[in-house]
């Protein structure tokens, strides 16, 4: 049961609203501020109902913003409503500005309350659902990539098999796939994390710069070339190097990479004298190198050092699954950022971007949800918030596997919409049948009860 804590000097108040939500409610009460901080530190509450003007207001600042101020600093996950007796609409304004759900005149209409907090309960549910980052149980605390889909663990798995070792790795997969994240993860994990972790994107060096970059330089060695200077292996050494779009190197820069690769030493540009380094070479590419070989613009031989370990980064709709728990840890990352308040996505807006195919993989959903916190000023993020190039996306019948013993007719469905209703009725009826009790259907459904009985009667299905 969802809990609520009231937080109002008249006990007649407090009295009104405990009868009225008790039935719905795990109801709190505190007549101070000081008395709320207490419950909210011992007690888990889901909304607190907050009166504006208390007697504990200190200067110009109503108790009710201090209370607020409060709970969006030490208990972020608190929806927050505020009844006040101002009847000026700036007032209104300043508490949701300052972060609260919602702003209730007095006296409460208590029936209009009891739509407003189930509308906040659906918030609270999509922020358990979607907008708490789960970790899957394949996952390392170092190694930072979301997601409990099987390429990724596939990924993981093998990070955890490669990072003891030195062997070169050449990590291929689509631009936005997150493959730099793969290669601090190998090196965090690796016996080398304390040393250098160096990255460099080759796509972005010119020919002439390349060189000067990985190798370094003498004094003299060009013109302009006042002093002596370390290239890249020789600041990684003891590290790692990360050399990105590896596929762009010169012939020239590939075979001095061969030669450093092969035996661990180097020259600087201008320079005779030999450099030994220690460096575990971690490459990347978007590019198919095997091809790149065929058509006699990659070395063959460097190929096949750098493909001693090979990974695949999949591309965000080989990993569709993965989709809701992305948008959900950016939406939490930009809202701690943004010092927003509670967000979270309908289903229907999580359906639509699965649905799409994120050319620009995981770098373009990031770059979405940040430009969705910073425009969108709801609670809710719908289909209609979405960038034009995913709301266009036509719907697609979905593709079920159904429980054994399901009978499952499509002829008369029509929409996407439709198709998921029906799957959904199916899926319920079938675990309420096979459980015993709702709360062991919730639990195998990875739902929470409330949002069960939602469901329930959403579907039309019986909740006695």
């Amino acid at each position: 049961m969802a809990s609520i804590l009231i937080v109002d000097d008249d006990k007649g108040i407090r009295k009104q609203l405990f009868w009225h939500l008790t039935d719905d409610f795990d109801v709190k009460e505190a007549d101070s501020l000081k008395q709320a901080k207490v419950l909210l530190e011992q007690h888990s509450v889901d909304i607190a109902l907050l009166d504006m003007h208390m007697p504990e207001t200190e200067g110009e600042i109503p108790a009710g913003l201090q209370m607020l101020d409060y709970i969006r600093k030490n208990h972020a996950s608190v929806l927050s409503i505020v009844m006040t007796g101002d009847r000026d609409p700036s007032i209104s304004l300043k508490v949701v500005e300052s972060g609260a759900w919602d702003v209730f005149n007095k006296p409460i209409d208590l029936n209009e309350l009891s739509v407003v907090l189930k509308r906040a309960l659906r918030v609270r549910d999509l922020m358990n659902q979607n907008v708490a980052l789960k970790i899957s149980p394949y996952q390392d605390p170092d190694i930072q990539i979301v997601g409990e889909s099987l390429p990724v663990k596939q990924v993981i798995e093998l990070i955890n098999q490669v990072s003891s070792t030195d062997a070169t790795i050449l990590i291929q997969g689509e631009s936005g796939t997150g493959k730099e994240l793969i290669a601090q993860a190998i090196h965090q994990k690796s016996k080398r994390k304390n040393k250098p972790f160096i990255a460099v994107n080759c796509a972005a060096l010119t020919d002439t710069l390349v060189e000067d970059e990985l190798f370094g330089h003498d004094t003299g060695a060009y013109t302009g070339a006042k002093g002596a200077r370390k290239g890249k292996f020789e600041l990684a050494d003891n590290g790692t190097l990360f050399l990105d779009e590896v596929a762009e190197l010169s012939a020239t820069a590939q075979a001095k990479l061969l030669r450093v690769l092969q035996e661990g030493t180097l020259e600087r540009l201008g320079s005779e004298k030999t450099v030994k380094v220690n460096v575990r070479v971690i490459a990347a590419t978007h590019q198919d190198l095997k091809e790149r070989v065929k058509e006699g613009e990659f070395r063959e031989d460097l190929y096949y050092r750098l493909h001693v370990i090979p990974i695949h980064a999949p591309a965000l709709r080989e990993r569709t699954n993965d989709i809701a728990t992305l948008a959900n840890h950016f939406l939490s990352i930009y809202r701690q950022k943004l010092g927003r308040g509670p967000i979270g996505f309908t289903e229907s807006a999580l359906q639509r971007m699965a649905a799409y195919p994120w050319p620009g993989n995981v770098r373009e959903l990031k770059n979405i949800i940040e430009r969705l916190m910073i425009l969108v000023s709801d609670a809710t993020i719908d289909v209609e918030h979405l960038p034009v190039e995913i709301r266009s996306v036509k719907d697609k019948v979905a593709e079920f596997i159904f429980p054994e013993g399901f009978d499952y007719d499509s002829t008369d469905m029509i929409s996407y919409e439709e198709q998921v209703n029906a799957f959904r009725k199916k899926l319920l009826e079938h675990t309420l049948q096979k459980s015993r009790s709702k709360s062991e259907a919730a639990q195998r459904l990875g739902i929470n009860r409330s949002y069960l009985y939602e469901l329930m009667d959403k579907l039309g299905i019986s909740t006695e």
